[in-house]
């Protein structure tokens, strides 16, 4: 066994017991943070993310696509190579 895993698993089921243990009216303030923490979570990584140097460029290459590229056959195959990818986790 993987003894950090298990005090990780350990600790998150901890939590959820201290966050239930009063009942549903306690419930109420956990699901606002829940509710909350990825938002801000993912704002801090978009913050960091465009201070890094060349997000600038990577922001225009995502934005404005190269149309001449869409009649390439490698895009489509990779594009069919990912969607299958995908479909096979699902």
């Amino acid at each position: 066994m993987n003894w950090k895993l298990v005090a990780a698993l350990f600790l998150s089921w901890c939590i959820v017991a201290l966050a239930l243990i009063k009942g549903i009216q306690s419930s109420g303030k956990v699901v606002y943070f829940t509710a909350t923490f990825p938002y801000v979570i993912l704002a801090i990584l978009l913050i960091r993310g465009i201070t890094l140097p060349g997000s600038y460029d990577g922001l225009y290459y995502y934005l404005m696509p190269n149309w001449k590229r869409i009649y390439d056959v490698d895009v489509w195959r990779d594009a069919a190579v990912q969607v299958f990818y995908s479909f096979g986790i699902g």
